[in-house]
């Protein structure tokens, strides 16, 4: 193979140099988006070996016989990467050089479809809180990400911009849910540590990490990409040493100063957006225990209490999908997390249950 190159750069020349001469008229837009670590500009040489080559989405709403014309008449390689990728149709698939046809991996629908299986909606009008909600953000991630090589009615770019980051109350609703996720276990280490169980300690204390770089990406204007990920995606700095200090940590104290030290990096970042009314950013006793906590409540009930609109102000402290949803099953399917989190959005009947979901 040739030396690498970042997946969307060979894209781009795939698009121009072997697929947009062949379409001739041909109404369409053309990019590198949805799944791929070259989206996410993470991918390296070792992303060669499987879904990853030369890759593009071709938007086109009548394609005709588009699919069976560029199998036919594209070029076997570009750059000298094959453009050929087996097995067919499989889910995962990998270049092969070939004599004969090539089987390509270019995506040919047309956007609103698309959009529809990538994030459940189609973000061509308004975009609904449920919209905002019900899709994770790994998919935010990889609609926004990637690159645009043609896009002549700017229905790409206008799309991609419209989903670029939250709305500002719907932004105050989720770093809320985020920092209650950290209220609701920040004492654990320290209380599993008490009892004699380290491994639970630890456990706990990663968790509790995970959730920390949720909340420092959220704060940075930044969708979380999915765990494998998630702390390539965090630059460098105090917090993300301290996260790392907390896992290498060996006794209690030395955890709970790490975690308390990151958390309050975030606190402060937190007081900087001026979203909510300012906490004082400093760790506090848990209870009388003896427990170092930065009281992760606060900051929840500042952002929720600073939220304009009533409707999002009354929801309950569930969130959107990746704050609700664990099961990577559940989260690829764009239509099965909508209706999950549907479901915790939807006031109760009388009797106290949700009410049932079309």
């Amino acid at each position: 193979m040739p030396d690498f190159l970042p997946g969307v750069q060979l894209a781009r020349h795939y698009y121009f140099e072997a697929v947009r001469p062949l379409l001739g008229g041909l109404p369409h837009a053309a990019a590198r988006l949805g799944p791929g670590s070259d989206v996410l500009g993470f991918d390296t040489a070792r992303s060669t070996d499987h879904d990853w080559g030369p890759r593009l989405e071709l938007f086109v709403d009548h394609p005709g016989d588009l699919r069976d014309m560029l199998t036919r008449r594209l070029p076997k390689s570009i750059r000298g990467w094959p453009t050929h990728f087996v097995p067919p149709g499989a889910r995962v698939r990998s270049m092969q050089p070939t004599d004969g046809p090539v089987d390509h991996y270019i995506q040919i629908l047309s956007f609103p479809a698309w959009s529809r299986d990538l994030l459940g909606f189609t973000p061509t009008g308004d975009v609904r809180p449920l919209d905002w909600l019900g899709a994770p953000w790994q998919r935010f991630a990889e609609f926004t990400g990637g690159a645009v090589f043609h896009d002549p009615d700017r229905l790409l770019t206008t799309a991609r911009a419209r989903l670029t980051w939250y709305p500002p109350d719907l932004w105050r609703y989720v770093l809320a849910c985020q920092w209650r996720r950290i209220d609701q276990e920040e004492p654990f280490p320290a209380r599993a540590a008490e009892a004699g169980d380290e491994l639970g300690a630890r456990v706990l204390t990663a968790r509790l990490c995970r959730d920390v770089a949720r909340l420092l990406l959220l704060q940075q204007r930044r969708w979380p990409p999915y765990s494998k990920w998630l702390t390539r995606a965090l630059p460098p700095g105090p917090a993300t040493d301290s996260l790392l200090a907390a896992l290498h940590a060996t006794t209690t104290r030395d955890r709970e100063n790490a975690l308390c030290t990151a958390l309050e990096h975030a606190a402060t970042r937190q007081n900087e957006l001026g979203l909510s009314a300012e906490q004082p950013p400093i760790r506090r006793e848990f209870f009388d225990r003896g427990y170092a906590v930065i009281g992760a409540a606060r900051y929840a009930d500042a952002l929720r209490d600073a939220i304009t609109d009533p409707a999002l102000r009354a929801l309950p402290f569930t969130g959107c999908a990746d704050q609700i949803i664990d099961n990577t099953e559940v989260l690829v399917d764009a239509h099965l997390t909508r209706a999950v989190v549907a479901t915790t959005l939807t006031p109760p009947s009388n009797g106290g249950e949700r009410a049932p979901q079309p």
